[in-house]
């Protein structure tokens, strides 16, 4: 009875999106893919399509950078900017306020989600590779608190900014 329960409740809700129903802000899907409210950026991690919010001081891991070097994987979940484009992202990193590391991405895929969201990932925000270039440089980081920030603009020049500071963990 139970496993019917929740197929009945994941149809509803799938018809729901599918038919535009309106959201908690009570604007329509399409309205909030393309930017309707309030902008904002939350950084998280994830796998396929979830998206967990980083928790304040939350540990996490390196990966390699495509731009060279290492630093901490995200996504990013955002509203009242356009999503289904490309759009430009800043990744920069901070410790205690001073900037270690910045990329721009110029073209990154912000999709818009079910409930009208938007979500990026592959996204790297990194150490300057020139400073944290060798493994004592980065073992260094382990234990220490940063700050990822990742700003969006979407293609009507409206930005978004989100902030998480974590717990760094090297190699583990």
């Amino acid at each position: 009875m139970h496993t019917r329960r929740l197929v009945v409740l994941a149809i509803a809700s799938f018809s729901a999106a599918c038919n535009g129903d309106k959201g908690d802000s009570g604007d329509d899907i399409a309205a909030l893919c393309a930017g309707e409210g309030s902008s904002s950026v939350v950084i998280g991690q994830g796998v396929g399509s979830d998206f967990y919010p980083f928790e304040g001081g939350e540990t996490v891991g390196l990966s390699v950078a495509p731009q060279g070097g290492f630093g901490v994987e995200v996504r990013a979940a955002t509203t009242g900017l356009t999503a289904d484009d490309d759009v430009p992202v800043l990744l920069v990193t901070e410790i205690d306020g001073v900037e270690v590391g910045s990329f721009l991405n110029e073209s990154v895929q912000l999709y818009c989600q079910d409930d009208g969201t938007g979500l990026l990932w592959g996204v790297v925000v990194g150490f300057d590779p020139a400073v944290y270039s060798t493994n004592d440089d980065l073992l260094s980081l382990e234990g220490q608190e940063v700050d990822l920030v990742v700003t969006i603009t979407d293609d009507r020049g409206v930005e978004g900014v989100g902030r998480a500071s974590v717990i760094i963990s090297v190699g583990g």
